[in-house]
């Protein structure tokens, strides 16, 4: 049975927002938190607090926390905004902070959140062109905004020591050393019109900083520098992601913790005073 919505109103530092939280009990006590419209949220994810069937199957579900969706989108603010205002200030991370605030202060039985991170940069307004922002944060920083942000990991470990091992590497001074700028500049070719243009005009430009950086991720940071902030998902979109496949294996379902750990460790009973 699905109850009648709450709202409630977010205040966080630079943003106002909305967040409707519904709440089910069949087959799974279960809430659910949407910001944003039904169709294209900028949060969306669930709560799950007790299993209300006797199937055991289902017991692995208990006490859980998933986040579906998260696009820090400017019409999910109450406040009208501008996309330079976007640009200083996170919206995405305050948007974070705010939930894992509330899930860890209401729900303290839920101490990990997982998340299918398919987050991604829209180049255009109300377009469907898009660049992998996982994909983008490990090529110039080395890790994906989640990792940068809540210190976000894989599971088993072993898995996420693996990945880490081939971020290393794709990383490294000699993965540099091992290519030429022509490598990058085929890669290049075989990219939408749009690319290629900006390439040829920034050619020499490009080639001197590839010359001067002394990793991969030093060097598509500095051309990032270099190319207009509406342009860079164009730019990006149609290569940069085969660049770092061919190095490093992406894992989209990752975890992480909350803090601070609430744990219940027992119950005082103060008797009452009799005189």
């Amino acid at each position: 049975m699905e109850m009648n919505p709450t709202i409630l109103k977010f205040t966080t530092p630079h943003y106002k927002f909305e967040l409707t939280l519904t709440e089910t009990n069949k087959p799974f006590h279960t809430f659910h938190f949407r910001v944003g419209d039904e169709k294209k949220p900028c949060l969306d994810g669930n709560i799950i607090l007790e299993n209300n069937t006797k199937n055991s199957r289902y017991n692995s579900v208990e006490h859980s926390a998933n986040l579906f969706n998260i696009n820090a989108l400017q019409e999910c603010s109450l406040d009208d905004i501008t996309d330079d205002y976007l640009e200083k200030y996170s919206f995405g991370k305050e948007l974070l902070d705010s939930i894992t605030f509330f899930i860890n202060s209401q729900f303290p039985t839920i101490q990990t959140i997982g998340f299918s991170d398919s987050s991604y940069i829209p180049c255009i307004r109300d377009s469907n062109e898009t660049l992998d922002l996982l994909i983008y944060s490990i090529a110039l920083y080395k890790k994906t905004w989640y990792e940068q942000k809540m210190n976000a990991y894989l599971k088993p470990k072993e898995k996420y020591d693996k990945y880490r091992k081939e971020v290393e590497i794709y990383s490294s001074k000699e993965t540099k050393q091992s290519m030429e700028f022509i490598d990058i500049y085929k890669l290049i070719l075989n990219s939408s019109q749009f690319t290629v243009n900006i390439f040829h005009t920034q050619y020499t430009e490009f080639e001197e900083i590839f010359k001067k950086s002394q990793t991969l991720p030093d060097f598509f940071k500095e051309i990032n520098k270099r190319i207009k902030r509406s342009d860079r998902c164009r730019f990006f979109k149609d290569w940069l992601e085969t660049f770092i496949n061919s190095y490093i294996y992406i894992e989209r379902k990752w975890y992480f913790d909350l803090f601070p750990k609430i744990e219940i460790i027992r119950t005082i009973t103060r008797k009452n005073n009799t005189n």
